[in-house]
């Protein structure tokens, strides 16, 4: 785009800058001002590229309003506005804008030198005098208007102004009268109506803002490719339009005599954009520091005050209303194709103000990076499973759809649009996978992300899976055949985990009401789970696959299984107070106890009881055996239990040690 330093100067005080030094301003905001080229003693080029989104710039009103901002220098006045009476017509059928005007006593003769100096500037060479107006008119304010020869017209040519409502017409006006051409005509007719010349003297002039959405459906229907209908539509708007019309009919009436004798202006209600609301502190906070001695220290480093930031909303044409802590800022309506966003103005703050302001060094940051203690214990904890034989792996969160998985609304490929809620799925799917490419079933434990929505609100926590067993490996000497892992091989495992971190874990039976339970219970056997707590709170879950799981998936039927939420490993700590006693140097007594009952009873509880009620005597008591007798329909259940006795001050006699042993046989039958 060339810009002529003398037309320039006409719009805006320019004379403390020099047209080079306006240049590399204009570049430090964006705009390139390639070259300046020098035409004459008194006037300079200046050719500049507008960045595509920015189509109000286009124009020399435009770039005028920008070089106003960036040097912050109002416009100058100018009395190019002619006084007329306009009728307004409001339409709500479409988006588009229609002005019509009608002028009598054109006189068309050659356009005066400063003139065509100006059109020369732009490589656009003189016509006529009402030829150039327009020209000039499209170059200063962007705007393009159409002249139809009211002489030229046919007057059988039928009209219809419902019909120029509908986007496919265009209005003219004749005699006071409102008639409409059809622009599907043929091309050559229509040319004859806008062609102007010396013989011209009425003519109506018109321009048509088409909304963008019916941009593609008119201008397909169009026939005026000659007349560059596309590219001036596309950069054209309504804000300038009456200040660009108003100085066209200025210019005719003092070059051409012209007489205007009629103005309708069909436009559709005004838009109303959404304020944008900002504070200072947001501000700065995304922009950061300046520094006018270009230095990071704290010292020189400040903020943009807050008067700087209003001047430069004002000479951007923005409306500013104070509120008590945020501004409330209406953006003008010809940046609305580029300011949609806060941040969008936020960067057009910082690019007036000027980015080369800025400080654009990391400061020095001296303190050291904090690593969690949940890094920690997860990190603990991967290598206490590493440590006993597991192998870890690592899967995507993203799974094919699977039942109450949470979907994802914008997902990276289709396949994978969910969000898994539990770790064992991804782990069984792995396994399978090794042992389809040949390969034997591996012991493995993952350490991920699930997610869940409970009650319309979503949670992400951390859990840990595993599976062990699944290989017949285990042997208790090397002439004997391997077996494949037990239940209680598998648990013990599992324990040396829990052991390692000092948390005390007890298994009990799983409640059907526990979330993890109704997520993951179909990859168990249904009589093979149990649940782990801390306390009286669960944590996860161990058990056996089912058979179905392993036949659907080809994985050995003694396969192991387990997932526990992270979160409370990690909060749990040793609490434990320890305290340190003299070692008995005299010998301990052993009794065992057998217990006969028909009754289900839970050795964790009796045990329990036992130990709040016992003599300080028993060191300890401990299962040694458990098996059941049927008889006569009937299961007799036997239990058992290994009595330590132990006195720190003497050797138990065989009578102290009967009396004792009697006492816990009295408690266990009570509690029987």
């Amino acid at each position: 785009m060339n810009i002529s330093w003398k037309w320039l100067s006409e719009l805006i005080n320019l004379t403390n800058i020099s047209p080079q030094e306006l240049a590399i301003k204009l570049t430090l905001a964006g705009f390139e001002a390639e070259t300046t080229t020098k035409t004459s003693k008194i006037d300079t080029i200046l050719d500049v590229n507008i960045s595509a989104n920015r189509s109000d710039a286009i124009n020399l009103m435009g770039i005028t309003r920008e070089i106003s901002a960036i040097l912050k220098q109002p416009l100058l006045r100018t009395s190019n506005q002619y006084n007329t009476q306009i009728t307004y017509k409001r339409i709500d059928t479409n988006n588009n804008n229609y002005l019509y005007g009608y002028l009598t006593n054109i006189k068309i003769k050659p356009s005066p030198v400063w003139l065509q100096y100006k059109l020369q500037c732009h490589g656009i060479q003189s016509q006529n005098n009402l030829t150039d107006i327009l020209k000039l008119i499209a170059l200063k304010w962007g705007q393009y208007f159409e002249i139809f020869d009211m002489d030229k017209i046919n007057n059988n040519v039928k009209f219809s102004l419902s019909k120029c409502l509908h986007s496919r017409h265009s209005t003219i006006l004749s005699n006071n009268e409102e008639k409409i051409i059809n622009i599907e005509a043929d091309e050559k007719i229509l040319n004859k109506f806008i062609h102007i010349d010396k013989d011209t003297q009425n003519i109506s002039m018109q321009a048509w803002i088409v909304n963008e959405s019916n941009y593609k459906e008119i201008s397909s229907l169009l026939m005026r490719t000659k007349n560059n209908f596309c590219k001036q539509n596309k950069t054209q708007t309504s804000f300038d339009l009456l200040n660009a019309y108003s100085e066209a009919i200025l210019l005719i009436n003092h070059l051409c005599c012209g007489q205007i004798q009629k103005t309708i202006y069909i436009t559709n209600p005004p838009i109303i954009y959404q304020p944008f609301i900002l504070n200072e502190n947001y501000i700065n906070n995304i922009l950061g520091f300046i520094s006018e001695l270009n230095s990071i220290s704290i010292k020189n480093r400040k903020r943009i005050p807050k008067q700087e930031i209003i001047q430069i909303l004002i000479y951007l044409n923005c409306q500013i209303n104070n509120q008590d802590t945020n501004w409330k800022i209406q953006i003008p309506p010809y940046r609305s194709q580029d300011l949609i966003r806060s941040i969008d103005l936020i960067e057009e703050i910082g690019r007036m103000y000027g980015f080369d302001k800025f400080i654009d060094n990391v400061p020095p940051y001296n303190k050291i990076g904090f690593k969690s203690k949940e890094y920690f214990k997860i990190n603990q904890i991967r290598n206490i499973l590493r440590n006993i034989g597991l192998t870890e792996s690592i899967h995507y969160s993203l799974v094919k759809m699977q039942a109450n998985y949470l979907r994802i609304h914008n997902p990276l490929i289709e396949d994978y649009k969910y969000l898994r809620n539990n770790i064992i799925n991804n782990i069984i799917t792995a396994n399978y996978n090794n042992i389809k490419q040949g390969n034997e079933p591996i012991e493995v434990f993952e350490i991920g992300r699930i997610f869940n929505k409970i009650n319309n609100f979503y949670f992400e926590n951390i859990h840990v899976a595993g599976l062990l067993g699944g290989k017949e490996q285990y042997r208790s000497e090397w002439s004997k055949k391997p077996t494949v892992l037990t239940w209680f091989q598998a648990k013990g495992d599992l324990e040396e985990l829990f052991e390692r971190l000092q948390i005390n874990i007890t298994w009990k039976k799983p409640k059907e009401n526990y979330l993890l339970l109704k997520k993951i219970k179909y990859f168990f056997h249904p009589n093979r789970i149990a649940s782990l707590y801390i306390k009286e709170q669960p944590i996860g879950l161990f058990g056996q696959l089912d058979l179905k799981i392993s036949k659907e998936f080809n994985i050995p039927e003694y396969t192991y299984g387990f997932e526990i939420e992270l979160n409370y490993l990690i909060k749990a700590t040793n609490k434990h107070s320890y305290c340190f006693k003299n070692y008995s140097k005299y010998p301990y007594v052993i009794r065992d106890i057998t217990i006969s009952t028909t009754k289900l009873i839970e050795v964790e509880t009796l045990l329990n009881t036992l130990k709040n009620k016992l003599n300080p005597l028993v060191e300890s008591i401990s299962v040694f055996d458990c098996y059941s007798i049927k008889k006569n329909n009937n299961t007799t259940n036997n239990l058992g239990l290994r009595v330590k006795y132990r006195s720190t001050i003497n050797t138990l006699t065989n009578e102290i040690v009967d009396n004792l042993n009697k006492k816990v046989e009295f408690l266990i039958r009570e509690y029987l």
